[in-house]
């Protein structure tokens, strides 16, 4: 009865290493996906988390730290089609900012300023 168990184990096990098999390796010709960028000039005081948000979905892009400029990068598959807004919301506050809507292609780049 312990062979016929052993016996079953390594046939399923001899099935199942086909399966594992390892992807193709990426295509190193193919060129890069052009990343887009929001650069924020926070000219407050305060601390601003920043927001991508399109058709209702909304996504953290990161801080913008008060008196600096930040820069990031945010998924082109965002821009696919349609257009998208940013918001800025105080770090430890209320009330939020928002951008009007804009048509944003990948490889853009985005600037936007937060006034005291």
């Amino acid at each position: 009865m312990r062979y016929r168990s052993l016996q079953v184990a390594a046939a399923l096990l001899a099935a199942a290493l086909p399966a594992c098999s390892h992807s193709a390796p990426p295509d190193t010709d193919a060129p890069p996906a052009k990343q887009s960028v929001l650069r924020v000039v926070n000219r407050n005081f305060y601390d601003f988390t920043v927001y991508l948000s399109r058709f209702g979905d909304r996504v953290r892009l990161g801080t913008a730290t008060g008196n600096q400029t930040s820069t990031f990068e945010f998924p082109s598959q965002f821009l696919q089609s349609g257009t998208v807004r940013f918001e800025a919301h105080p770090v430890g506050g209320a009330g939020s900012a928002f951008t009007e809507e804009l048509s944003v292609r990948p490889g853009d780049v985005v600037s936007v300023e937060i006034r005291p």
